[in-house]
């Protein structure tokens, strides 16, 4: 009996032994600081079948303490970001898959039956809407009072930003039919627009009358030679690659090749100080100095890398899988974020204003972190 009473009594002297180090352990630990603060989430999953399962790829924005975005379901919506409430929506005619800009008090987008708005920023009230003929699958780009928009049928239009005039429009003859129905945002640098297509070409306009300047092919294979990123533009020279081939340095004045990267993207980079850095196909992050050297690489993820935007010192790093990083300068981890659904991805841009991330995801919810 002396012995189980002992057992005992030793078992309890162990437990409160064991809690008090724990408590020390606990105390003395540094915990590990949250970077994904989540502020609100919304819920924009349309109605839909089972086994037909809506796939957002429209991009959020957020300006002036507003979060713009378009639906799946149909529905363009302007939410107050202190007050967490819909200040006004509007039923557009098909589903968004790009997102929104903002010029002086108006915001323009587009949805998939190729319909262009420009709203007041603040009332909602419409300024104009026309029908553009093909699906606006990328954010419309505002420059020099004109809105450029290019379209999934491989045309471009400059607009009048003020009344919706048609100024000049551009149609390209793509003789491929297994491309990946994206297209790319035009870039504008000085009195150029430069423009990727679905044949594998970048083409280099004119912003005053969109004569065609020069055009180089990119790909070297006849399927998915899509040049649908966005080019970037960094150090006086362009920076752009298709699905198919390895990033490229051209000169925007030429088109003439100033040199070739070893890895493949279909994204913009983001300027880290006098460096950018990309993303590539295979999850890795790849950091380019001013003379174009690749000077640092590390994995993050085993997906493709949809974005990267510099955010709280550091930056945070979307994928078509449902994890979203956030890595120092350094590229090393600090916190990383789950979507929560196995069919998460992020397809669309994400948006930071200020403190503020947002982040919607192919799931059709809408993340906003502060």
């Amino acid at each position: 009996m002396k012995y189980i009473i002992l057992t005992i009594l030793l078992f309890s002297c162990s437990s409160r032994i064991v809690k008090k180090i724990s408590d020390l352990e606990v105390k003395g630990a540094k915990k590990q600081e949250r970077i994904f603060n989540t502020y609100w989430t919304m819920n924009l999953d349309p109605g839909y079948e089972t086994g037909n399962l809506p796939i957002a790829l429209a991009s959020p924005l957020v300006y002036d303490n507003v979060v713009f975005v378009g639906s799946a379901g149909g529905y363009f919506k302007a939410f107050d970001i202190e007050k967490r409430r819909l200040l006004w929506q509007e039923k557009t005619k098909g589903a968004m898959h790009s997102g929104a800009a903002v010029s002086e008090g108006s915001i323009y987008y587009g949805d998939i039956s190729g319909r262009l708005y420009s709203k007041n920023l603040n009332s909602g009230e419409l300024n104009y809407s026309l029908d553009l003929g093909a699906p606006i699958d990328s954010t419309p780009v505002i420059d020099k009072g004109r809105v450029f928009i290019h379209t999934r049928n491989h045309k471009v239009f400059a607009l009048d930003k003020q009344t919706g005039k048609i100024l000049w429009s551009y149609k390209r003859s793509v003789p491929y039919f297994s491309t990946v129905q994206r297209t790319s945002r035009p870039l504008v640098v000085a009195n150029r627009v430069f423009v990727g297509f679905a044949d594998g070409y970048l083409v280099s306009f004119s912003v005053e009358e969109g004569q065609v300047i020069w055009e180089k092919k990119l790909a070297v294979s006849n399927k998915f030679v899509d040049v649908d990123m966005t080019p970037t533009y960094f150090n006086f020279k362009l920076i752009v690659g298709s699905i198919d081939g390895n990033l490229e340095v051209l000169d925007p004045q030429s088109g003439v090749l100033y040199k070739r990267f070893p890895f493949s993207t279909n994204r913009q980079g983001e300027r880290l100080g006098n460096n950018i850095v990309f993303g590539d196909l295979d999850g890795n992050l790849i950091l380019i100095d001013n003379n174009f050297n690749i000077t640092r690489q590390s994995k993050v993820s085993k997906n493709q890398i949809s974005n990267i935007k510099k955010w709280k010192n550091g930056l945070v790093v979307t994928t078509v899988g449902r994890d979203v990083y956030f890595v120092d300068q350094n590229f090393k981890g600090v916190d990383k974020l789950g979507l929560g659904s196995e069919y998460s991805a992020v397809f669309g841009d994400i948006s930071v204003s200020r403190d503020y991330l947002a982040i919607y995801s192919s799931r059709n919810r809408v993340y906003l972190f502060k």
